[in-house]
């Protein structure tokens, strides 16, 4: 497999890996969770009197005064093994069973103070085996730094049977975020080897970012990852910090792949998400304003921040005609309207759903769409790095071109001075030896002759080949040859000056690409050689070369790769040279001889 095909089919193969991956997850979510057995065991408590006013949970209170006491009382009967389970957001809670506690969480000093309020709680407590009814008592705090407080269901059941119950409602965001933790950390990989070719391998390093952020925010907000890992505190940093630092790598992202005309909007955007961040967690850390009061800014600012995205890349697209834009427009339209659908469900439609389930569903049709689409970006990618690679390469012959053909006039202006005064004297020759002619004297004249002979100049203009700027690449390379200490430098090829539809630049990057590899190949070798020859014949041009090599660098496949850092493309673009008149080329190692044969058609029949 070639150096550069090998290079675009990882760029595909692992975003098409991971868009396969998301789309499964995505197909998932229609799917039912099979629900078997022990989950009929769990029960909802009824009957709750809140402060003698009975009521149904779930349950919101608004406009409630920080730190308002409020006790929520249930009776019920206990079955032998049964759990309790609780949801606590924000609130300091005592839960009593019969008036013994049984459960405490949230009192000050059990948490660190600049959170202000202590973090979501989700706890399973055993209850007493006393078989009889018993009453429930739940002592809460509302929050400060939030006017209304949401009472949650406390569920009663094994806690098995509590377990599967949570799990067939919320497997989704907990898979959903673990698999987007780990497309993160595929992505950065992928970003790490691709940098080695191309910067442009950022791109999938912001990408990777991004579903980061997501993977970290959602795995904060599920209920089984707080059953899972006993630390609120940490949960609630994890939930917050991912939503809120979220668009910073996606707008980053676009800033990398759009090439956007205008960039200034997206970086501005970018840096007053940074600073809203920066704020809110200062805020936090001194005490001033929770995370969970600062949320609302945020439900504000990344909308925002999407639709600043969006209206770019309808920009770039309309008025600039941006290809990428147009690629990128899609998924960036799907991210907005999941995101917008997320808050009118927090805000108005408080449907029966998982916590920012829309903006997962939204994340996970981006991300099928983008990893589609970075295929695209970095196959082009890797085509213009080929492309400006050769065309520097060409300026660079064209330098040496010129410098040769330079050399040439200079030695044409010498013997152009050399032969107007040689003509000058070729008076006075002819008179001398037509003196010594008409005297007889013929030693004298043979020895004159010989004099003059040895006064004429020697042809100074190296000629390996009939075409002017082949020539000069080969003259040029092979006085390089020279230098390196390559004595034993044979070059002899047959190609005309007139060349039919193969571009002179584009032989010399054939020509120029082979004597450079060999000049460098036989650095350090015993008895170096290089010998190039080619051959004209029925339309087709016919190179080969030979030279001595101490070490070859092959890939798993077998194909020779470049020693250069980050990969030359010396072999790739000899083959895309050939390939595209029509040719072929090929390349072998063997005792210590590396020789190489290219072919193409000079005519289009």
């Amino acid at each position: 497999m070639r150096a550069d095909r090998k290079r675009w089919l990882f760029a595909w193969g692992v975003p098409s890996f991971i868009a396969l991956l998301l789309l499964l997850l995505f197909l998932a979510v229609s799917l039912p969770y099979p629900i078997t057995g022990p989950i009929g065991s769990v029960r909802q408590i009824t009957g709750w009197q809140l402060d003698d006013v009975p009521v149904s949970l779930p349950h919101s209170l608004q406009r409630v005064s920080a730190r308002t006491p409020l006790t929520l009382s249930a009776d019920f009967t206990p079955e032998s093994g049964d759990y309790l389970y609780l949801k606590t957001v924000y609130t300091p809670c005592e839960v009593y069973a019969d008036g013994e506690l049984i459960f405490s969480y949230g009192q000050t000093g059990s948490y660190p103070a600049f959170l202000i309020d202590p973090p979501t709680k989700i706890a399973l407590l055993p209850l007493p085996e006393t078989g009889r009814k018993m009453t429930l008592t739940m002592r809460l705090l509302s929050p400060s730094q939030r006017n209304s407080l949401t009472l949650y269901p406390v569920l009663c059941g094994s806690a098995n049977a509590i377990m599967e119950r949570l799990f067939s409602e919320m497997w989704f965001t907990l898979f959903f975020s673990i698999i987007l933790l780990a497309v993160g950390a595929i992505l950065w990989l992928i970003a790490f080897a691709l940098m080695r070719f191309d910067r442009a391998g950022i791109s999938f390093f912001w990408l990777g970012l991004f579903a980061l952020c997501v993977g970290v925010w959602s795995f904060g907000e599920c209920n089984l990852s707080g059953l899972c890992i006993r630390s609120p505190s940490l949960l609630y940093t994890m939930a917050f910090m991912g939503m809120f630092t979220m668009p910073i790598p996606l707008l980053k992202f676009g800033v990398v792949v759009l090439g956007l005309h205008q960039a200034g909007p997206l970086q501005w955007t970018c840096r007053i998400m940074e600073a809203a961040v920066a704020i809110a967690i200062l805020l936090q850390l001194t005490g001033t304003a929770a995370f969970s009061k600062t949320m609302y800014l945020f439900h504000l600012l990344i909308p925002i921040s999407l639709c600043v995205f969006g209206g770019c890349i309808l920009w770039e697209s309309l008025l600039y005609k941006n290809a990428a834009a147009r690629r990128f427009f899609l998924p960036v339209l799907v991210l907005f309207l999941f995101s917008l659908l997320e808050v009118a469900n927090y805000y108005l439609w408080r449907l029966n759903v998982q916590k920012s389930f829309f903006f997962q569903l939204g994340v996970l049709a981006f991300l099928i769409i983008v990893s589609i689409l970075c295929g695209y970006f970095m196959k082009d990618t890797f085509r213009l790095r080929v492309q400006n690679a050769r065309l520097s390469y060409e300026i660079f012959l064209m330098e040496k071109q010129v410098e040769v053909q330079n050399r040439r006039y200079r030695l044409l202006s010498e013997t152009s001075e050399q032969i107007r005064q040689q003509r000058h004297d070729l008076r006075h020759h002819i008179a001398v030896i037509q003196d010594f002619l008409e005297n007889g004297e013929t030693g004298e004249l043979f020895s004159y002759l010989d004099t003059l002979s040895e006064k004429i100049p020697e042809e100074r203009e190296q000629r390996l080949c009939e075409n002017s700027a082949v020539n000069a690449v080969a003259v040029y390379y092979r006085q390089a040859a020279l230098k390196a200490g390559i004595a034993d430098c044979s070059i002899r090829l047959d190609i005309p000056e007139d060349i039919g539809r193969v571009p002179a630049s584009e032989l010399c990057v054939i020509i120029g690409n082979l004597l450079e590899n060999a000049t460098a190949a036989c650095k350090g070798t015993e008895k170096p050689f290089i010998r190039m020859c080619s051959r004209t014949a029925d339309g087709i041009l016919t190179i080969a070369l030979d030279n001595r090599f101490s070490f070859v660098k092959r890939g798993p496949d077998g194909s020779f790769l470049s020693s250069k850092p980050g990969g030359g493309i010396g072999l790739a673009s000899i083959r895309s040279v050939a390939e595209k008149y029509g040719g072929g080329c090929r390349f072998e190692a063997k005792d210590g001889v590396f020789a190489s044969s290219v072919y193409l058609r000079l005519t289009d029949s």
